[in-house]
């Protein structure tokens, strides 16, 4: 497994955020944020320029109420960055990686992984991964590799002079490996 990169798959998820979240204000009516009225009755203008990054469409519409932190009926940049910010301070749940890194913009095997292992990733069990969490997953799944290979290995298979129980003399094994200089020296 090659080293696993938390903080592109957050990065990710943030820049399709942001980017959508902007998309979707040149289309605001109120032009103070986003409605979910903005959201449900996107033109087909919106929709082209949006291309892959419906899916954070969806989740701002799924999870409206969650993110209007002030109840005002709209999405403001404030809400937005809080939310950018909780997710990189707090890390991402399964559902808002499944939703946010879906667009493709995420590479697909990196996200595949942390969503398969992700109960394994979470280390502190709270239903979140954090960029932390998946550079320490991917550092021990590495180790454990390494570990697992070299345990395959005999000493006599990494030393020159290691005896395998045929001599009791390591001497006598040194000995048959070099030539005689003693004999060579009297010739």
């Amino acid at each position: 497994m090659s080293l696993l990169n938390g903080q592109s798959l957050l990065a990710s998820a943030m820049s399709g955020l942001a980017s959508t979240y902007s998309t979707l204000m040149t289309n605001s009516s109120s032009g103070k944020g986003i409605s979910l009225d903005d959201l449900s009755n996107l033109s087909s203008t919106t929709l082209l320029s949006l291309g892959s990054n419906y899916s954070f469409v969806q989740y701002m519409t799924n999870n409206f109420a969650s993110l209007d932190k002030d109840g005002d009926g709209e999405i403001s940049g404030t809400d937005l960055n809080n939310l950018m910010t909780t997710m990189q301070s707090k890390g991402l749940t399964y559902s808002e990686l499944q939703s946010l890194c879906a667009s493709g913009s995420a590479d697909s095997t990196l996200l595949s992984t942390v969503l398969q292992y992700f109960n394994k990733i979470d280390a502190n069990g709270d239903g979140r991964v954090t960029s932390d969490e998946i550079t320490k997953f991917s550092y021990d799944c590495q180790r454990y590799e390494v570990e697992a290979k070299y345990k395959s290995y005999k000493a006599s298979d990494t030393s020159l002079y290691y005896n395998d129980g045929v001599e009791d003399d390591t001497s006598s094994v040194l000995d048959s490996l070099q030539p005689n200089i003693s004999s060579s020296s009297n010739s």
